[in-house]
């Protein structure tokens, strides 16, 4: 290392503010291209650092060891086992740590490690495994709205087994673009039966006006999730939707109402037996006519079908 760096036995002797800008200047050589020589006599600074009776030290060289793509397993183990505002911030960023290490930390650390893991850019299916599995509420709520995290079905189902009534972070789930429509279907309406028996058991509500919310909620849910399926995923979905009597036009309305036009022309598509290209096509060079057209053909009331074409009109005019 340079003249200006000071030795390892030495730096103890130093103030604060200069052991924490040896501290930058450690990271800066470990975590790019220099001279063996260099990077030994960083990594002994960076071992006496690292247990640095100054928060604030120990703080800057765990964030400026975060870029590095190796560390001894001394010094990582000593930032990990610090204080949370130490450990934190490296085990968000780290480029030095594998999946199971990662997986030993989950299994062993509090809420905060956990959720710090959960927030790593990448993450694999089995560490995701592990955080559903024996994860806090706050580090699954995380790890659920990654995109950088591999959800798989089996962490789904962890989920679902493990926070039932958590509705945020089952609607959160049931949003995931990585999730095929029918393993959304299968969340909400797996959550829907026991989140109906706690409205009816905590806020004493009729088991009737418990099932109405509990419509409202999978309709909402459904919306929003159709937003990130192919029209192909959607036209499936509402095939399968419609054998089972469930596709209605309080469907459609509510795709319009939340702004999902695909959904709402597949539901069309599915109801009059036709091509979504084909009913897409019609509607655009044939407007409110053509989709008067359509659900006079569907077969829906007068009073329904004027409901839909307001919503169609409001919505294609925003």
């Amino acid at each position: 290392m340079n003249s200006e760096t000071v030795s390892g036995a030495a730096v103890k002797n130093v103030d604060v503010a200069a052991r924490i800008e040896i501290a930058r200047k450690v990271g800066v050589i470990l975590s790019g291209e220099h001279p063996a020589s260099d990077r030994e006599a960083a990594l002994q600074l960076a071992t006496v650092l690292v247990e640095d009776a100054a928060v604030s030290v120990r703080e800057k060289l765990a964030k400026e060891l975060a870029l590095c793509t190796f560390l001894p397993e001394n010094i990582i183990n000593q930032i990990t086992c610090d204080l949370d505002s130490v450990a934190v911030p490296f085990l968000v960023s780290s480029k030095a740590l594998d999946d199971e290490f990662l997986n030993e930390l989950v299994l062993e650390s509090n809420k905060a490690i956990q959720t710090a893991i959960a927030s790593r850019e990448s993450i694999s299916e089995m560490l995701a495994y592990s955080v559903c599995d024996v994860g806090a509420l706050e580090a699954v709520d995380t790890l659920v709205g990654n995109d950088g995290a591999k959800l798989s079905i089996r962490s789904c189902e962890k989920v679902i087994d493990r926070f039932p009534d958590e509705v945020g972070l089952m609607e959160k789930l049931a949003q995931r673009a990585d999730l095929p429509i029918n393993v959304v279907e299968r969340i909400v309406f797996k959550v829907s039966e026991s989140f109906s028996e706690y409205l009816v058991d905590r806020f004493k509500l009729a088991p009737d006006y418990a099932e109405y919310l509990i419509t409202l909620a999978k309709r909402q849910v459904f919306a929003r999730s159709a937003s990130v399926i192919s029209s192909k995923e959607a036209m499936n979905y509402l095939r399968q939707l419609h054998k089972k009597n469930g596709l209605n036009s309080e469907l459609l309305l509510s795709a319009l109402q939340h702004k999902n036009l695909k959904f709402f022309i597949a539901g069309l598509a599915v109801l009059l037996n036709a091509e979504y290209e084909m009913t897409e096509k019609h509607l655009v060079t044939g407007e409110s006519e053509a989709l008067a057209k359509m659900l006079n053909t569907i077969g829906f009331a007068k009073s329904i079908c004027g409901v839909l074409m307001i919503a169609y009109d409001r919505l294609i005019n925003e």
